[in-house]
């Protein structure tokens, strides 16, 4: 199977959290905590002037500076919209991906998970 086929997008988040997708069951959607991705792009808006997005290693929200894999930032308007595309196969996390938003009116990740 082609990578193109695994390609798909994260729920979308408005506020700190556990990136999750949705997983189609017998009777309906279920949203679940993504565990390995090849994060592939990160696409967000702002709401303020020197928004930040940090994406961690990690099923927790210790934070931990060694699990940091992405830390995107934005300029000085609001509004702004904003795409992070990653080279190559992408950024790896193995553990889970807790996002860290500061200023962010909307976030979503596309990746294959």
């Amino acid at each position: 199977m082609s990578i193109t086929s695994k390609v798909r997008q994260s729920i979308v988040l408005a506020a700190d959290g556990q990136v999750q997708k949705l997983v189609n069951t017998a009777t309906a959607s279920t949203a679940t905590d993504i565990g390995k991705a090849n994060i592939l792009t990160v696409f967000a808006q702002s709401s303020a002037a020197d928004a930040e997005i940090k994406l961690y290693n990690e099923s927790d929200n210790s934070k931990s500076a060694s699990r940091l894999v992405f830390h995107g930032k934005f300029g000085t308007a609001a509004n702004h919209v904003h795409e992070f595309k990653i080279p190559g196969a992408g950024i790896y996390a193995d553990t889970g991906i807790y996002a860290d938003l500061t200023n962010i009116d909307f976030f979503y990740i596309v990746g294959t998970f």
